[in-house]
């Protein structure tokens, strides 16, 4: 499965809807995550039917609504991702938020995507977690960062991420083969 990942838009509508756009014509993305800063930037994406799944940044309203979930866990392309605004538990975090930092071991995810760093970059980590974060789409520079998004193809046992600025080009790719765990207790469609 191919997802088109972005995060750290922060009101730039225009930005988001042309990463968007190059995620579905040039990538040709199966779904869209929006990693957060903002939530309701995501709500205003026309992801041409194709599904969005959207978590907030903790310095924004949708962060202090009880009804959207923080965290989430799905399963692409039979991958076990975490879906976060940032890569480890924050102080603004509510008592029972899923921890990033035992995204692998307690939750079962092989992959944490995050941003709120505004820079783009994967790694795996010594316990075998693939973290990813797209970068940001925020303005032309953000923190000393160009604005960039991720493209990544979820097949078990590989990872493919590619990197990509605003026009399209590709700026570093890489794979990764996934750990292996057990994921028996683990629910997916968690809210």
């Amino acid at each position: 499965m191919i997802l088109g990942v972005m995060s750290d838009s922060h009101g730039n509508l225009d930005y988001m809807q042309r990463a968007c756009d190059l995620m579905l014509e040039r990538f040709h993305c199966e779904a869209i995550v929006h990693l957060g800063d903002d939530y309701s930037d995501s709500q205003k994406l026309d992801s041409k039917g194709k599904p969005i799944y959207a978590v907030p940044g903790m310095y924004e309203a949708a962060w202090n609504d009880d009804r959207i979930s923080h965290r989430l866990i799905k399963e692409f392309g039979g991958i076990v991702f975490m879906l976060s605004h940032t890569a480890t538990r924050d102080k603004h975090d509510k008592a029972g938020d899923i921890n990033p930092g035992r995204a692998l071991k307690k939750y079962g995810a092989q992959v944490l995507m995050h941003g709120h760093t505004h820079k783009f970059g994967a790694m795996k980590a010594v316990d075998g977690l693939i973290v990813i974060n797209p970068g940001h789409i925020k303005s032309d520079s953000d923190r000393g960062a160009m604005p960039t998004f991720a493209v990544v193809d979820a097949g078990y046992p590989d990872l493919s991420i590619k990197f990509v600025d605003m026009e399209g080009e590709v700026l570093d790719d890489e794979t990764f083969r996934v750990v292996n765990v057990i994921r028996e207790e683990i629910s997916f469609d968690q809210p």
